[in-house]
Parts: C-alpha cells; sequence; structure tokens
C-alpha cells in the first residue's frame, strides 16, 4: 500500500493534469467562441447585402413602371 506521501504526490499529479485539461479546454472555447462571432459576422453582411439588393431592386422596379 502506498505511503502518505506517495498519496498526496499522486493527488498533485492528478491536481495538475486536471489543471492543464481545463486550460486546454478553455482555449477550445475561446476558439469555438470566436468563430461564432466570425460567423455572426459574415451572416450579418451577408443580410445586410440582400436586404440592399433588395431594395434597390424594388426602387428601380418603382421608377421603371
Amino acid at each position: 500500500m502506498a505511503n502518505e506521501a506517495e498519496l498526496r504526490q499522486e493527488i498533485a499529479d492528478e491536481r495538475r493534469k486536471l489543471t492543464d485539461a481545463v486550460a486546454d479546454l478553455r482555449q477550445e472555447i475561446d476558439h469555438t467562441a470566436e468563430r461564432g462571432k466570425q460567423i455572426g459576422m459574415v451572416l450579418g453582411a451577408l443580410t445586410a447585402a440582400a436586404l440592399t439588393i433588395r431594395t434597390t431592386l424594388k426602387i428601380r422596379r418603382h421608377f421603371r413602371d
């Protein structure tokens, strides 16, 4: 059976591993959030462009008649 010092060392090692795993997960979450922001900006720009084109076409049709 492991003595108290070995158990403490094992616990410290596991704690270090868990801390590293949490840091890795935070980085992945931050990266995913950043991609989400970029996708949101692109979708917003596409929506604005589509509305602009639609409005322009409506105005052109109105003045042609």
